[in-house]
């Protein structure tokens, strides 16, 4: 009887196991999320998307839309980055990446490029990005508040807006 008992115990503890695994997955950032902006005096939408591929590399890319959710334009920047996850502190770097230079085109800006239009370029951060994430009850979105960065000692700290990530994939 008592080893019966025992068994019941291990068996419900095994599934108490199990379950809290699933709700915490060992990477929680694992897929593709994006941060969409629209701007309404141009008539776009401005989207980041992380795509992240294990616990350290995630691609960064950012393209436009007309819509939403609807088809990529164009792009203006594709980078492979290393990203830190510890608690809810989130820290990335990157610095080679391709870039969308934008040209005049009949007295036009153009904000996004065909990947053919692309061009290697450097992006050297004088900073990193980092700051608190924040995931939703659900897992679906997360918050990002980076830090406010002080550009010299003595200096007022610049403040960034906070960036909303939806799952997407």
């Amino acid at each position: 009887m008592k080893s019966a008992f025992y068994l019941v115990v291990l068996v419900f503890a095994v599934g108490l196991v199990g379950c809290s695994e699933e709700e915490n997955p060992r990477f929680p950032l694992m897929g593709t999320w994006e941060s969409r902006v629209y701007v309404d005096s141009l008539d776009y939408w401005f989207v980041e998307s992380y795509a992240f591929k294990n616990d350290s590399i995630f691609e960064l890319t950012k393209t436009v839309r007309q819509t939403e959710t609807g088809p990529d334009l164009g792009y203006q920047l594709i980078s492979s980055s290393w990203y830190n996850l510890e608690s809810d502190t989130f820290k990335y770097y990157y610095s080679d990446a391709l870039i969308y230079f934008g040209v005049d085109s009949e007295s036009q800006r153009v904000y996004y490029g065909s990947k053919e239009d692309l061009r290697p370029g450097i992006v050297d951060f004088f900073r990193t990005p980092e700051g608190i994430l924040t995931f939703s009850s659900d897992q679906r979105s997360f918050e990002f508040q980076e830090n406010c960065w002080s550009p010299a000692p003595g200096m007022e700290c610049i403040e960034f807006e906070s960036k909303e990530f939806i799952k997407v994939d």
